[in-house]
């Protein structure tokens, strides 16, 4: 019986041994004595400069669309944005409600606000100010959308990336409504179709002008919806469905193509990850959201085991460069190519020996950036589509149109990455219904 006590307490000291033996072997390997030495990033992969001065840049008169009358909005969205602006809420405020939260992606709004037309006048009075600065909004020459950077002194030097100011786009939204609400209110034809020009002028400006991801999805919104106004107020008022072709002019080849975003991307989460480690943020901080994470969270925060902010960031380009070797220069992405290994990823993020924490963090959160490419490559097929009705044509290649409950669906690229999601068939307007009659 001692004999095979003893054997048995060999055992579990040969496999505590073991354990612990590949535990600090781990920890050699995981430690920021571990880490990747700096390498420049790729050139692919380098922000694109902002390029026209503040204060000639209506993204920035943008950010003080809502602000006070009688103030400079540029000089207002600019201190906004670098965390000048003293607090306080802004004076004027866009009206909530259905009539406000119509989305013409989801349903006809035109036909919603003619069966309120008397409440949307009433609406429309008090926003005559904002009013004239979506319009000149519209009018702008420079439309560049700027991000912002952590100074190095000041209140925001302190602060991660994530809580730095972020834009505000919500007012751009509005001013689209806006322009769409009062061409639907226009009797005459002729003068409500210039409102939905001055509305694609604008939302076209926003696309060609976006850094990010959330700047070219918003700007992908903004023209999508004016072209599904459009072409529910055509129908509407039985007016000539060619009208509508000067709103359906090619769309800028670069505002179709990832290559406008992710360097942006790619960028935001080299910030991330660096800072996921930072003696300072968010380190002593607490995290990253304030929460409190005691002082054994502290020192494995500082340590960053399992977490190398240098290798982190070149496994995130490197992912990135994968992604875009299969992207041309310019244009929408060709869907098989959203559909390849590099884009589509694994429903389960594998472990790595090596900086283990992070590449889980990053192959779990990589999941889907194809559905946002697909997204851009739909634009061009909507707009494809909704010429081929208007000249009685082909459908391009790789779309079908599908029956829904309020009507037509295009079923294009989005719908093959992710053919469960509610909102990848996308509501054709009604004159394009017509026409497919």
């Amino acid at each position: 019986m001692k004999t095979r006590l003893k054997q048995l307490s060999s055992w579990l000291l040969g496999i505590a041994a073991a354990l612990l033996l590949l535990a600090l072997s781990w920890v050699a390997s995981n430690g920021r004595w571990a880490d990747a030495l700096p390498r420049p990033v790729s050139a692919e992969l380098a922000l694109r400069p902002v390029t026209v001065a503040p204060e000639r840049n209506a993204f920035f008169d943008m950010q003080g669309l809502e602000a006070p009358d009688g103030v400079d909005i540029n000089a207002v969205g600019r201190a906004e944005l670098t965390g000048e602006r003293e607090g306080g809420t802004w004076q004027r405020r866009w009206p909530q409600g259905e009539l406000w939260q119509c989305k013409a992606g989801e349903r006809d709004c035109v036909r919603l606000w003619l069966a309120h037309a008397d409440e949307l006048r009433r609406d429309l009075v008090p926003l005559a100010v904002v009013g004239e600065r979506c319009e000149a909004l519209a009018r702008a020459e420079f439309f560049e959308e700027r991000w912002t950077e952590r100074p190095a002194q000041g209140p925001l030097s302190q602060v991660s990336v994530a809580a730095l100011p972020f834009p505000r786009f919500a007012g751009l939204t509005s001013c689209m409504r806006w322009f769409g609400m009062r061409a639907t209110l226009e009797p005459d034809v002729s003068r409500a179709m210039a409102e939905l020009t001055r509305a694609d002028r604008l939302g076209r400006r926003m696309l060609e002008g976006a850094h990010s991801l959330i700047g070219t999805m918003i700007g992908i919104s903004l023209v999508q919806n004016n072209w599904l106004v459009a072409g529910d107020l055509l129908a509407a008022r039985h007016a000539d469905p060619a009208l509508m072709e000067p709103l359906l002019a090619p769309l800028p080849a670069s505002a179709l193509n990832p290559r406008a975003w992710i360097p942006h991307e790619a960028w935001f989460g080299r910030a991330m990850l660096r800072e996921m480690t930072d003696a300072v943020r968010p380190c002593a901080e607490g995290g990253e959201a304030g929460v409190e994470q005691g002082w054994l969270g502290r020192q494995w925060c500082r340590l960053g085991l399992g977490l190398l902010p240098e290798q982190s960031q070149q496994d995130s380009d490197a992912a990135w460069l994968r992604r875009l070797a299969s992207v041309p220069a310019q244009g929408p992405v060709a869907c098989e190519v959203l559909l390849s290994e590099s884009w589509m990823q694994a429903n389960h993020p594998s472990l790595a020996w090596r900086n283990t924490i992070a590449r889980w963090t990053l192959e779990s959160a990589s999941g889907h950036w194809q559905a946002y490419v697909a997204r851009q490559s739909d634009l061009e097929l909507l707009r494809l589509t909704l010429l081929a009705s208007l000249r009685h044509g082909s459908l391009p290649q790789g779309v079908t149109i599908e029956p829904g409950t309020d009507g037509l669906r295009l079923s294009a690229c989005r719908a093959r990455v992710e053919p469960r999601a509610p909102r990848a068939l996308i509501r054709l307007p009604a004159l394009a219904e017509a026409a497919a009659r």
